[in-house]
């Protein structure tokens, strides 16, 4: 070929739309064979005899690929002045669009057996992302859906009885990026370490290669992480059937709530309910000192389906009014006790449950209070703590209140709407058209509610949302 022709060539190839390309090389490989076996020797994606190199090549630089979509797609906040920059970051949804493709190409060499190379796209995508991903610009989760999509792929190549050689390409690979600090929190709705689930039963040495990864976990991590490592630990010694040293694992970080769960769930299990009581009662004294409420709800809520099941009717009585001091599903607590409790002995019982309610103030308290007022006709009672909890809880209980105090629920509605005429503000105008017209019902209203209306309308006259508020009450 001259230099002339081949220069030709180059310009064709340059300004020729793809499309036209692609219908030519196809209709052309159609009529001619030996053009079909040569571009399908050189361009197919179905894996190519091995080189004596265990390493083979991959067909793109992938890491540079990643890198560029991160640059193409960079975004920048500007400052006052020109060139002046205050923020550089990326555009996650760009970013992501450029990276999708990679994934495709994965997929393409999936569809054609050449697992080596999709294995090789997603390795590059999980271990470079993390280098050029901010959560600042993602706000969307846009990249780490693509981080996901990698692992997902790589997991898809596990389940589908990989090669041995196939499966210490991954499993190797994992090793080496499992214990960087990058990959924490970098997944969306999955992480790294789904892969090791594959591991240990199915890699050569991989319950011992799995083993020294966790441990590694166990020994870098803070708390939260740790614990979830231990527990991860215990379950793969028990799928292994080392029960002793899971055992030992165990009783080693018996101070975990997550492995006291493990060995509370075994011991229930052996009904050996004695030592779980005592097992109990030893996490409520670690979690008090912790000053974690959660967990001695937890650990409360356990011994007090132990005694049930032992019919221990003191016990439950005790547990009960505990988790009701701390406030945990009182309304539930308060139920359980009046089924409990002997109808001679409710009355000290109503007695400490009310104490407890006004010295302990949670959510809901209010309406349980008000809810067993009405529940023992304490009509008084139910009307002082509806006025000093304010006129949401008069409007809620008012079936009960106004048939016996309805000067006082008016006199309390009254002052309410003259409180709320002196608020400049929308919402609060809406306040007093609806309550005026709300107080039109009561016996002698009407004529209270346009003396009020005709005093707000002098006292308030420059106030015009407010007038218009007021000319829907009649």
């Amino acid at each position: 070929m001259t230099m002339e022709s081949n220069d030709l060539l180059k310009d064709i190839l340059a300004h020729t739309a793809t499309s036209k390309l692609k219908q030519f090389i196809s209709e052309y490989a159609n009529d001619h064979a030996d053009f079909r076996n040569v571009f399908l020797e050189k361009f197919s994606p179905k894996p190519k005899p091995k080189p004596d190199s265990k390493h083979k090549q991959p067909e793109e630089d992938y890491p540079r690929i990643i890198k560029k979509a991160f640059d193409e797609g960079e975004s920048r906040s500007h400052g006052k002045y020109r060139n002046d920059y205050y923020d550089i970051g990326f555009d996650a949804e760009a970013v992501s669009n450029k990276l999708e493709p990679l994934l495709d190409k994965a997929r393409y060499y999936l569809r054609h057996d050449n697992r080596e190379e999709a294995i090789c796209i997603a390795q590059n995508l999980i271990d470079t992302i993390p280098d050029y991903w901010d959560e600042n610009f993602d706000y969307e989760g846009d990249v780490q859906v693509i981080y996901d999509e990698a692992i997902d792929l790589l997991e898809d190549i596990l389940n589908d009885e990989p090669t041995t050689e196939q499966m210490e390409l991954i499993f190797s690979w994992y090793e080496r990026v499992i214990g960087d600090e990058k990959h924490n929190y970098m997944g969306l709705n999955t992480s790294l370490e789904v892969l090791e689930n594959y591991f240990a039963a199915d890699a050569a040495g991989g319950f011992e290669r799995v083993l020294r990864i966790v441990d590694k976990r166990i020994a870098i991590s803070e708390e939260y992480e740790k614990q979830r490592a231990v527990v991860e630990k215990i379950y793969l010694l028990e799928e292994n059937n080392r029960e002793a040293a899971a055992d030992q694992t165990i009783e080693q970080y018996l101070f975990f709530p997550d492995v006291r769960a493990i060995r509370l769930k075994r011991l229930l299990t052996a009904e050996r309910y004695d030592d779980a009581i005592r097992l109990l009662q030893e996490g409520i004294q670690i979690a008090r000192e912790k000053k974690t409420i959660g967990t001695v709800n937890e650990w409360q809520k356990e011994l007090l389906s132990i005694y049930t099941r032992l019919n221990n009717h003191a016990k439950i009585v005790e547990i009960t009014k505990e988790l009701f001091v701390e406030g945990k599903e009182q309304r539930a607590c308060y139920q359980s006790l009046r089924k409990l409790t002997p109808e001679d002995e409710w009355p000290d019982m109503l007695t400490w449950i009310l104490q407890i309610l006004s010295e302990k103030r949670y959510y809901d308290t209010g309406e349980l209070r008000a809810d067993i007022y009405v529940e023992h006709k304490r009509w008084d009672d139910l009307l002082q703590l509806c006025r000093n909890s304010g006129v949401g809880m008069i409007r809620k209980y008012e079936k009960h209140l106004r048939p016996r105090y309805p000067k006082e629920v008016f006199s309390i509605y009254l002052q309410y709407v003259q409180q709320q005429a002196t608020i400049t503000d929308k919402e609060a105008y809406k306040r007093v058209g609806q309550t005026l017209i709300w107080m039109k019902s009561f016996e002698g209203g009407t004529a209270v509610v346009r003396e009020l209306i005709n005093q707000f309308r002098e006292t308030y006259k420059r106030r015009p949302y407010m007038m218009k508020e007021l000319d829907r009450v009649f």
